[in-house]
């Protein structure tokens, strides 16, 4: 199935621009709609700040109010120079139809940026996001994983670097649970399209075998000519640096996984790889949990 809707949260100017020109590239393949989105955050007084008697501050609130409506502005701004930067047309989604070709639509409103971006991520096809790097933000971080654990559609998650084609080589990690294989149904159009497909599975000895023959037939029936590599690590070797070494050999246009918390705790918690990939990772990456 094609991608026809794509979400993108807007929350920083920089990481913004990465998550828009990745979804742009992909709508316009797909005549699919964009719905960009900013929630602005309600005021909360610091914590070492107390307000006696009358709460919060009314000198707080303005200085906080003002703050939003500057990043808001700024975004909107982005926003319309992204739309004609990327050839992407500006439509709401009732406006809309595939004459248009790609079309993105703005929404600005106040909500809660942790709850509230998954919560209307699950009425899209894809979530777009940029990656958390070094210079990310803990709201970016902690957003990237609401998306990724609690909207239950596939996040695409993007290195500064960007999206600068259709991906043509994908790698599959693959160790057949059922993260990984609802992130493989779920990208079944992008695989169908490209020309090197690699499942690549990495294990311990004493591991349960990992059967790639089931995977690539299912993709062969989706018109998926996939090839597989599995691996069986030795000694002192763990198993996330060997696929991260295979993957970066590789050097695919896109890693397609599926995402872990493991305990179902937050990432003390997070599966350790996949808290490496969104924090680190140098190619796009595509996860589902």
């Amino acid at each position: 199935m094609a991608l026809k809707s794509i979400f993108v949260p807007f929350c920083e100017e920089k990481s913004a621009e990465t998550a828009f020109r990745a979804a742009a590239l992909m709508a316009r393949g797909d005549n699919a709609h964009i719905s960009v989105v900013h929630l602005r955050a309600r005021p909360a007084p610091p914590a070492n700040v107390y307000f006696p008697l009358g709460g919060v501050s009314t000198e707080f609130t303005e200085n906080f109010q003002k703050a939003e409506d500057r990043l808001a502005d700024n975004l909107k701004a982005l926003f319309t120079k992204l739309c004609e930067e990327t050839g992407v047309s500006m439509a709401s989604l009732e406006e809309r139809t595939d004459a248009h070709g790609g079309t993105a639509s703005w929404a600005d409103r106040e909500g809660d940026p942790l709850a509230d971006y998954a919560r209307q991520a699950t009425a899209f096809d894809l979530s777009v996001l940029a990656a958390a790097g070094d210079d990310a933000t803990p709201m970016e971080e902690n957003i990237a994983e609401s998306l990724l654990f609690q909207s239950g559609r596939p996040v695409l998650l993007c290195p500064a670097s960007g999206l600068e084609a259709a991906p043509s080589k994908i790698v599959v990690a693959w160790n057949g649970a059922e993260e990984a294989a609802r992130a493989v149904g779920a990208t079944l159009a992008l695989l169908k399209s490209a020309k090197d497909v690699n499942v690549v599975s990495v294990r311990k000895p004493e591991a349960p075998f990992i059967n790639t023959d089931d995977i690539t037939a299912y993709l062969r029936l989706h018109g998926v000519a996939a090839s597989a590599t599995e691996i069986e690590v030795t000694g002192e070797e763990s198993v996330n640096a060997r696929l991260d070494a295979e993957i970066r050999a590789a050097a695919p246009d896109l890693l397609v996984m599926g995402a872990y918390s493991h305990s179902r705790w937050r990432q003390a918690v997070l599966g350790g790889f996949t808290r490496h990939m969104i924090h680190e990772a140098k190619m796009p990456v595509l996860m589902m949990h």
